[in-house]
C-alpha cells in the first residue's frame, strides 16, 4: 500500500497543570502501579470539556444503564502505538481492578532484535562478567544465578524512539557535546594566543614554535571534529535468557555494561512488565518474545497519535484525580489492545502487512471493535488484499471497524481509504457549539445574534465514492486527550477524523455494554446499522461529510432492544458496481 499519512491536523495547547504532569516523572515497571481501590462513579458527571461525550448521549445513557461504560469490551487500536505510562491509560479500567491494556504488540518489525539459535553458557557462580556485542565486558546482577545459557543481542536506542524524540535527544546530545568542544577549543586557542612572540633564545623559540604547530594542528583537527559531527545513538546490548519457560530480556538502557541493577523483563502479557528508555527519552516500552527465542521485539510508539486516539476511546481517571470536568474517555471501562502499525522507520507510515497482522492479533485477542484512524487516497473501493482481511474481520471474526474519513475535504469524492470500503464503518469529523467555544475559544454570540450551530469541520472527507458510498456517521472531530510522556506534556488538543472514529468506537463500546447488561449478545451487523439508522442530524447538515449523521448512544441501544431477533437485523447487505 502506498504509505499513510495520520489523519490528524494538530493543534497543541499544553495542560500540564490540569493534568498534574510532570516532566521529570519517572516509570520503571509497571508492577509498582498504584490502582484505584474501586469504579468511579459515573453518574455524577454531567459535563465533558475535554472528550465530548454530551453530543453523542453517552451520559444519557449512562443514567438508564450506570455500567454502560465499556465494560467487558474489547478494543484494538491499530496506530502509532500507546504509552503504556501515560495518565488515564497507565491502569485499570473504570471497575479499578482489570487492567487496561490487554497488550502492546509491534505489528511492523521495527523494533526487532534477531538474537538467533546460538547461545552462550555462563555460570554466575564462577564468573560475574560475558562479553556483549557491543564488544563491551557486561556485569552480570543476582538475576543471573541460575541461568546457564544466555542469548546476545544489541541495538542502537535511535532505532527505538519515535521521530520527534530522536531529533530533540540528537539535539541535546549535540549541545552537550558542542558546549564541550567549544570549551576546549577556546582553551586551546587561548594557550596559542599565550605564547610568546618574540623569544630571542634559538631553543626555546623552536620549542615554541614546535607547540605552536601542535596547537594549531589540534585547532584544525577539534574543528573538523566539530564539522562532521555525526550522532548514531548509544549502543545498548541484550541479553536474553529462560526462566520457569518464559523468555526473558534484560537490557543495557545505559549502555555501559553494568547489568547489576537491571530487571529481567518478560513479554508484556506474562507480567505487565514497562520499562523506559534512558538519556532523557522518557519513551516506555514492553518486550515481545517470538520464533522460539530467535526474536526479541522490544515495543516503543512511534508517536503521539495512538495515545491521544486511545485516551479518546477509553482512558480512565479514578475519582481522586478528577477536577470538576470529566476528563474519562468515552468508553472508560474498555480494555484496549494497542497494536502498532506505525512503522518508525517509514516515518510512522503503515503497511499492508503491518495493518492484517494488528488485525489478526485482534481477532486472537477476541476484540470485538477495532479502531483505526489512518487513511490514504483511494480510487478503487473494495480491492486488493487488505480489503479483504478488513471484509473478513468484520464478516467471519466478528469484529466491528471504525475508521477515519479522511482529512482531504471539503471537495467531494475525497474519502480515503479505508473508509471508502465497505466493511468499515467510516465516521466523518463534527463539532458542537461547545466544542467551538471551548476547544477553540470561539467567541459566544453576542444577544440578539444567531446561535452557533453544529458543523462538520471543513477538512472531514466527503462522499461520494466513484460506486457512490458516503461516510456512515460523524462524531466529535476534537478531544483534550492524553499524549505520551515523552512529548513532555500531559495532554494536548487535537482534532481530525482521527478524532471522531475513535469517538464512535467509544460510543459503540458503551452500547455494546449496555446491550449485554440486558441479557443480548449482537455481531458488527447489527451493531453498524442501528449506529447508522438512529443516527441524528443537527445544525448544518451536509450528508457528505456526516453520513446519516452523528452517532446517539441511547437511541442506538433502545433501537437494538426493540428489533433484536427481527428477520435481517444479523445480515449483512452490500451493493457493488462493476469492478474495471
Amino acid at each position: 500500500m502506498l504509505a499513510l499519512a495520520l489523519l490528524l491536523t494538530l493543534s497543541l495547547i499544553a495542560l500540564d497543570s490540569a493534568s498534574g504532569f510532570s516532566p521529570q516523572a519517572t516509570f520503571a515497571h509497571s508492577n509498582n502501579l498504584s490502582f484505584p481501590t474501586g469504579p468511579r462513579t459515573l453518574l455524577n458527571m454531567k459535563t465533558s470539556k475535554a472528550i465530548p461525550k454530551e453530543e453523542t448521549g453517552i451520559y444519557e445513557l449512562f443514567e438508564q444503564y450506570p455500567k454502560a461504560d465499556g465494560r467487558g469490551v474489547k478494543i484494538a487500536i491499530l496506530d502509532t502505538g500507546c504509552d503504556l505510562a501515560a495518565r488515564g491509560l497507565n491502569s485499570t479500567t473504570s471497575d479499578g481492578v482489570t487492567p487496561k491494556y490487554i497488550d502492546f504488540i509491534d505489528c511492523t518489525g521495527d523494533g526487532d532484535i534477531h538474537v538467533g539459535n546460538k547461545t552462550v553458557d555462563i555460570d554466575f557462580s564462577t564468573t560475574k562478567t560475558l562479553e556483549g556485542l557491543s564488544g563491551r565486558n557486561l556485569t552480570l546482577g543476582a538475576w543471573a544465578e541460575g541461568v546457564d545459557q544466555v542469548k546476545l543481542g544489541a541495538i542502537r536506542l535511535f532505532e527505538l524512539l519515535p521521530g520527534n524524540v530522536e531529533r530533540r535527544i540528537k539535539r541535546e546530545r549535540k549541545d552537550a557535546f558542542l558546549t564541550k568542544h567549544t570549551a576546549l577549543l577556546s582553551s586551546t586557542q587561548a594557550t596559542l594566543d599565550g605564547l610568546p612572540t618574540n623569544e630571542s633564545d634559538k631553543d626555546k623559540k623552536k620549542a615554541i614554535d614546535d607547540e605552536k604547530k601542535e596547537l594549531e594542528l589540534l585547532i584544525d583537527q577539534l574543528n573538523s571534529i566539530a564539522e562532521s559531527y555525526e550522532d548514531y545513538g548509544p549502543l545498548m546490548d541484550v541479553v536474553m535468557f529462560q526462566q520457569g519457560g518464559t523468555w526473558k530480556a534484560v537490557i543495557d538502557l545505559d549502555a555501559n555494561g553494568d547489568l547489576t541493577s537491571a530487571t529481567p523483563m518478560a513479554p508484556f502479557a506474562v507480567n505487565r512488565d514497562v520499562g523506559e528508555l534512558r538519556f532523557g527519552s522518557a519513551v516506555t516500552f514492553c518486550v515481545q518474545v517470538y520464533d522460539e527465542g530467535k526474536t526479541l521485539s522490544i515495543v516503543t510508539d512511534a508517536g503521539s497519535h495512538g495515545t491521544h486516539v486511545a485516551g479518546i476511546t477509553g482512558c480512565y481517571f479514578p475519582s481522586e484525580e478528577e477536577d470538576e470536568d470529566d476528563l474519562n474517555g468515552v468508553a472508560p471501562g474498555a480494555q484496549i489492545l494497542a497494536c502498532k502499525i506505525g512503522d518508525g522507520r517509514l516515518g510512522s507510515a503503515e503497511t499492508g502487512t503491518g495493518l492484517i497482522r494488528a488485525l489478526i492479533a485482534a481477532k486472537k485477542h477476541g476484540c470485538d471493535l477495532v479502531n483505526l484512524s489512518y487513511g490514504e487516497p483511494s480510487w478503487q473501493p473494495d480491492s486488493g488484499r487488505v480489503s479483504d482481511i478488513f471484509a473478513k474481520a468484520v464478516n467471519d471474526w466478528g469484529m466491528l471497524v471504525f475508521t477515519s474519513a479522511g482529512n482531504d475535504g471539503p471537495a467531494l469524492s475525497s474519502l480515503g481509504s479505508p473508509g471508502s470500503e465497505s466493511a468499515p464503518v467510516t465516521v466523518g469529523a463534527w463539532a458542537s457549539p461547545k466544542m467551538m467555544t471551548e476547544q477553540y475559544s470561539t467567541l459566544p454570540p453576542a444577544e440578539g445574534e444567531e446561535a452557533l450551530q453544529s458543523a462538520s469541520y471543513y477538512f472531514s472527507s466527503r462522499g461520494p465514492t466513484p460506486d457512490g458510498a458516503l461516510p456512515d456517521v460523524c462524531a466529535p472531530g476534537g478531544a483534550i486527550a492524553p499524549i505520551p510522556r515523552h512529548s513532555l506534556q500531559g495532554k494536548a488538543q487535537y482534532h481530525g477524523t482521527s478524532m471522531s472514529s475513535p469517538n464512535a468506537c467509544g460510543v459503540a463500546a458503551c452500547i455494546l455494554s449496555a446491550v449485554r447488561d440486558s441479557g443480548l449478545n449482537i455481531g458488527p451487523h447489527e451493531l453498524k446499522r442501528a449506529l447508522k439508522n438512529t443516527a441524528k442530524t443537527t445544525g448544518i447538515f451536509d450528508p457528505f461529510a456526516q453520513g446519516a449523521g452523528l452517532v446517539s448512544a441511547l437511541d442506538c441501544v433502545e433501537h437494538i432492544l426493540a428489533h433484536n431477533g427481527k428477520p435481517g437485523q444479523s445480515l449483512a447487505i452490500a451493493a457493488t458496481i462493476p469492478g474495471r
